[in-house]
């Protein structure tokens, strides 16, 4: 018998049981491997190394707040990309994305289209009967009615006990805030139904930030770090073993006030993609050609680099994640036992990345 939404809210704790499914058996270390294929890279996809990815999660699918969705072509523009997915082994997941503040209040205030949005995920599985996994990635910045707040945990809930009665093969994750402040999620319920949370791992420093800065720290930077990240997760009572940190291969640079490590911003950000396809983002720098150009800083405190350089307009400064951070955080997920990593997204990657990545979790 069906459950319905209703009765997902009064039930959270035992309306869907955790359940993992991954395509691949988990490694003697528990590390899984995922990464985001954007739409919007096209066939950047034919470089990536399935060897060792676990997950492939197709970005994205869209949520109206109707409920129904803005597929980007899913499936069947995709065709070539989950079928070399498979040969390789690697589990494909439609991720279903929300990035609108006012759709998410009033999509999610309102049962009839949590519904709808339910049936929506359920027919992307129906029409890739072997996928392996549904991604959710729901972002909110801002407080929300308490109403949206619970409908969203109670969709989770929905959808899991959907996917789990119609398709039990078929995991399902949960991209979480590394921080909460306005209290929009409720992580301890959805650390219980999840396969996994994927955790906000970047954006520490952002476009809009006061200053420069690392995006993805794993220490130092007054507590806004991946360390004080995975004890929010660990004062939920979130198994580490389901967490899984995003890591980003971009960063960002900013116009700045001086020359100083951090130096305040004097306007907002430009994404910088560590590299890439040339007609990918064609407006945009990469961070190993400005690395090059200008010579690189390692920060010991976030384990990331920076650059900077004079303009004629004053300063500016570069913060990414180049080969060495990326080894620091992947030694820094397995040592604190967490679930795995997800890259995103996997089109700013290449060769170096990758054998980093091999390096650090071994084809299996």
């Amino acid at each position: 018998m069906r459950i319905g939404l209703g009765t997902c809210l009064l039930v959270l704790a035992g309306c869907a049981p955790a359940l993992v499914h991954p395509t691949r058996p988990p490694p003697p270390d528990g590390a899984f491997v995922a990464g985001y294929h954007p739409y919007w890279t096209g066939d950047a996809w034919t470089a990536y190394p399935f060897d060792v990815l676990d997950r492939l999660y197709f970005f994205e699918t869209e949520a109206r707040p109707d409920g129904t969705l803005e597929r980007h072509g899913w499936p069947s523009e995709w065709s070539d990309l989950t079928a070399a997915a498979r040969a390789a082994g690697v589990g494909v997941a439609p991720t279903v994305s929300m990035h609108d503040e006012d759709g998410f209040e009033v999509l999610f205030a309102d049962p009839d289209r949590v519904e709808r949005l339910v049936e929506s995920i359920i027919n992307l599985v129906d029409e890739v009967p072997d996928v392996s996994g549904v991604h959710l990635d729901f972002e909110v910045f801002r407080r929300v009615d308490p109403r949206a707040r619970d409908g969203f945990t109670g969709f989770v809930v929905y959808l899991a006990d959907e996917l789990r009665r119609v398709h039990p093969g078929v995991a399902l994750s949960v991209f979480t805030l590394a921080f909460d402040g306005d209290d929009v999620y409720n992580e301890r319920a959805l650390g219980r139904v999840a396969d996994y949370l994927v955790v906000q791992g970047y954006d520490y420093h952002s476009p809009g930030s006061e200053s420069a800065g690392p995006t993805a720290p794993t220490g130092g930077w007054r507590g806004v770090n991946w360390s004080s990240v995975i004890r929010r997760f660990d004062d939920f009572g979130v198994p580490r073993s389901k967490i899984v940190m995003s890591v980003p291969l971009f960063g960002y640079e900013w116009p700045v006030s001086s020359d100083e490590r951090g130096a305040e911003a004097s306007g907002a950000g430009t994404t910088i993609p560590l590299t890439g396809p040339g007609d990918v983002l064609t407006d945009l720098p990469r961070a190993r050609t400005m690395a090059e150009r200008y010579g690189t800083e390692r920060d010991e405190e976030s384990g990331s680099v920076w650059y900077r350089y004079q303009t004629a307009d004053g300063w500016r400064q570069g913060w990414f994640d180049d080969d060495e951070s990326l080894r620091r955080k992947y030694a820094f997920v397995k040592r604190e036992g967490l679930g795995g990593i997800a890259i995103f997204p996997l089109a700013y990657g290449d060769d170096g990345v990758w054998s980093g990545l091999r390096a650090a979790f071994p084809p299996r």
